[in-house]
This record gives structure tokens, sequence and C-alpha cells, in this order.
């Protein structure tokens, strides 16, 4: 008879990584042509002549390059950076500029661009920064999805849990975890083995791990 018992979902396992492209341009010429030459080089892009059309497509999950005018009525790459940021979105932004603004660029840069890009410019060099662009992306989504995972193991644990391994990633033994928290040492070998098990964990290094993880916010 087969066995009715299943095993236990991960959420939080690997995932292969969707990425997607998008291009801002209130120019509606010049945003036709960059998509098509981008499609040349194999990209998908999905273009929008307005940035809040991008706003009410995104998802903040989503992995992914955002190619942006600079200058645009209404609202410009800088403000569309700020939004999506706000928005917790994982997407890089490239942005394209006509006007040689230093000051500017710099606000973009930290503000999280990963590039700002004149005009005009070789194809070659904006599919160099797309490549980067992705790759932070999806380094982002990885570092969230970590972040994420620690923080759900680390909800598993009752206080009393967390307090003994809290102790020994400190080093201290057994004995003086006991007499710190007034209970016996078979206590809390007990609690450190239930804490191990919930966390999934082989020692008390891996639960310094996810610590250092939620730290890393």
């Amino acid at each position: 008879m087969a066995s009715s018992l299943t095993a236990p979902v991960n959420h939080f396992a690997e995932k292969t990584v969707s990425k997607s492209l998008y291009i801002v341009d209130d120019e509606r010429e010049f945003l036709s042509s960059l998509a098509l030459s981008l499609r040349e080089f194999g990209y998908k892009p999905i273009t929008f002549d307005h940035p809040k059309q991008l706003l009410d497509t995104v998802k903040p999950d989503e992995v992914g390059c955002v190619i942006s005018d600079l200058r645009m009525p209404e609202l410009g790459g800088v403000e569309l950076i700020r939004r999506l940021s706000s928005r917790g979105s994982m997407l890089s932004v490239i942005l394209l500029t006509a006007f040689a603004d230093v000051e500017t660029a710099v606000s973009a840069m930290k503000l999280g661009a990963v590039s700002v890009v004149e005009k005009p410019f070789h194809l070659q060099r904006l599919a160099n920064e797309i490549e980067v662009a992705m790759q932070r992306s999806e380094d982002d989504q990885h570092r969230a999805s970590k972040i994420a995972e620690a923080e759900y193991l680390l909800s598993q644990l009752s206080n009393e849990e967390a307090a003994v391994l809290d102790l020994a990633t400190k080093g201290y033994p057994n004995r003086e975890i006991s007499r710190q928290l007034t209970i016996s040492p078979r206590t809390v070998d007990r609690r450190r083995q239930s804490a191990l098990r919930k966390l999934k964990a082989d020692s008390v290094a891996d639960f310094a791990v996810l610590r250092t993880r939620l730290d890393s916010k």
C-alpha cells in the first residue's frame, strides 16, 4: 500500500528566475526603435510611453531591468527610481539621457541606478549594462529570499529556545547556559536540540548564520 505521507513543502527552495526587461520613454519612435534593436540581442522588452504604466504593471518581487529616459513630462527617471524603491521593487534601473547632467547622474546613482547612459550610445554597451542590471536584480532577490527564510525559521523558535541558542553562539557551554537561565543542563540540551530541528540546522553555527542574515537587512 502506498504511503499517504508527503514531503513537507519548502517554500524557500531555489527557483528558476524569470527576468523582465522594460523600456520607458515618452518618445514613441525611439521607444519602438530601441525595443526592436534589443530583440535582435535576444531580449523580449515590454515598452511603455509613460512611467505610470510601468508602475501599474510591475510586481514588487519581480526580477529584471528597467531602461528609462531620464527626462520625461510629469514623472522623470529619478522619481521613477524613488517610487520603485518605495514599493520594495527588485528591478534595477538604467537611465538614458540626451543631456549630460553630472549632478542628476550622481543623484540617480546614489538612489540605486545601475548606470546613466548618454544618448547616442552603442547598443553593445547598453546590452552590457542590461546584463549587469539583471544580475544585480537577481542578487537582490536572492538576498531578500534568504532574509525571508531566516525570518520564518527564527519565528518558529520559542523565546526559551532562542535564549539557549543566543548564549550557545557566544561560546558558553551547557553548564554555564544552565546557570544563567536557571534551568537544568538536561533542559538546556533539550531546548537546543528542539531549536536545531525547527531550524533544520546541524549546529549552533547555522543559527548564527540566520541571525547574521537578519542583521544585514
